[in-house]
């Protein structure tokens, strides 16, 4: 006898609401058919289904298992910055001096760059502070160009992300000072045949080297690679093979805090304003304000979820423990901060669950289906905060990562939800609205998945049930 079909009735949980009896039941049994034929060979599941309306649990199945939750932990992020930081918080990079400006256009002091943890600092954010010390009339710094990256630790990455997973843009090494997201576009266009092909950096910088070893048209050197010897932390891009076509590629950069540093002493180079010497150090809290690059939360927050960025995820987490006054932050002080947090609002009761950092790429993070459904009927039931998140998530045929998933006449723009997706995780989490006027929360966590194309066309199923 087949064990999983005997109590998966038992596990399937239904509670009458707004809508028929019967109509409930067809749900549910409609619901425990795609649990029991649908799910790939050798996985598992874990579903809960809430009814918003009328506040009250529809469906579960294995609801209260622990999964890696991927990239849907970037719910639990955005609510507990929202909730901790506010809407109108600012990321900052400031530019601070403890000197004066005399009237030869010197600058009698150093020059501070202060990072503030803001993964949407561009180099156009770095020049543009270099044309307001001009507008000033700085020519020269007779004293120190000084970086501050001292409000988190020198961790660059979270507990339990895959190490080889680096050079990938997806990985950087976080900094409190994170220029264009802490990696490099190289573009690669084929030159003249025989000749090495034309390469394009951006941003452009000295801190990185280019060996173009490729040449143009030439089978027998393969296939065209761009890589660099992360092993050793080497920044020297090399790029081999053949060039038949164009392409292009995005690699991070060790380590993000020197590169932006390194980006803007450039920059102040091309602007005409000289300086001797140059350091790692702290601003003293009597320095004077001179400009600052600055991003909203809600911007930050919009890629988070929209295009699962995970440096920004990463941003919004270390930033929200600062909102309980601690000066420095990092990975171990904002996951004990968070999981605090949730205990305090969320209330899971002895349900377990364990956060170890705020992108979900960490192999530590373990969060119940149940728990994401709790948030996300908490952020339901607030009506400023469901607008910010419910229009930042993903929505089904329309943007983010669901652009292309449930794009059919009647799913399109009903489903607003996070995507996560790691080796052996598949998730999906977020709201539903169906045909009849229904919202549900929803969250369904695939377990064991190789290949994600059979888990999320479970996703969809189920999905579309809910919405039609």
């Amino acid at each position: 006898m087949n064990l999983y079909k005997l109590f998966l009735p038992i596990l399937s949980i239904a509670v009458p609401f707004s809508s028929s009896y019967a109509d409930n039941n067809n749900l549910v049994a409609s619901l425990d058919s795609i649990v029991e034929k649908g799910l790939p060979p050798g996985t598992d599941i874990s579903i809960q289904v809430w009814d918003l309306d009328g506040d009250s649990a529809i469906y579960g199945y294995r609801e209260n298992v622990l999964n890696r939750p991927a990239s849907t932990m970037k719910i639990l992020t955005a609510y507990t910055a929202l909730k901790t930081l506010g809407s109108g918080y600012t990321f900052q990079t400031n530019l601070m001096t403890d000197g004066v400006i005399e009237n030869d256009s010197t600058l009698n002091g150093n020059l501070y760059l202060v990072g503030g943890l803001d993964p949407q600092l561009m180099e156009n954010d770095l020049k543009k502070m270099v044309l307001d010390l001009k507008s000033k009339g700085i020519r020269t710094i007779n004293g120190k160009v000084i970086a501050d990256v001292s409000m988190m630790d020198s961790i660059y990455w979270g507990p339990g992300w895959a190490w080889d997973d680096t050079p990938s843009s997806f990985q950087p090494y976080i900094s409190p000072l994170m220029v264009h997201g802490g990696f490099i576009g190289i573009s690669v266009k084929p030159g003249q045949k025989g000749m090495p092909p034309v390469v394009s950096t951006f941003p452009d910088s000295k801190y990185y080297n280019i060996d173009n070893r490729a040449v143009t048209g030439d089978n027998s050197l393969g296939t065209l690679t761009i890589r660099r010897n992360w092993l050793e932390n080497d920044n020297t891009i090399i790029i081999s093979g053949n060039s038949a076509k164009g392409t292009s590629k995005e690699q991070n950069i060790f380590n993000s805090g020197e590169f932006t540093f390194a980006l803007f002493r450039e920059y102040l180079e091309e602007g005409g304003i000289g300086f001797t010497d140059y350091e790692k150090g702290l601003c003293p809290d009597s320095a004077i304000y001179i400009t600052s690059a600055r991003h909203s939360l809600l911007s930050v927050l919009d890629e988070a979820l929209k295009e699962s960025v995970n440096l920004n995820a990463e941003a919004l987490f270390l930033q929200s423990v600062r909102s309980s006054g601690k000066v420095k932050t990092n990975f171990s002080k904002a996951a004990e901060f968070e999981e605090l947090f949730i205990k305090k609002n969320i209330k899971p009761g002895s349900q377990p669950f364990h956060i170890a950092d705020g992108s979900g790429l960490s192999m530590y993070d373990y969060i119940p289906a149940s728990l994401f459904v709790s948030v996300l009927r908490s952020i339901y039931k607030d009506s400023e905060l469901y607008k910010i998140i419910y229009g930042s998530l993903p929505i089904s045929g329309k943007d983010g990562t669901l652009k292309n998933r449930m794009k059919d006449k009647g799913m399109t723009g009903r489903i607003h939800a996070k995507t996560g997706t790691v080796t052996g995780a598949c998730t999906l989490a977020g709201y539903a609205s169906s045909s009849h006027g229904r919202t549900f929360a929803f969250c369904i966590m695939n377990s064991g998945a190789v290949t994600m194309k059979d888990s999320r066309k479970v996703q969809d199923e189920i999905c579309t049930l809910l919405c039609k």
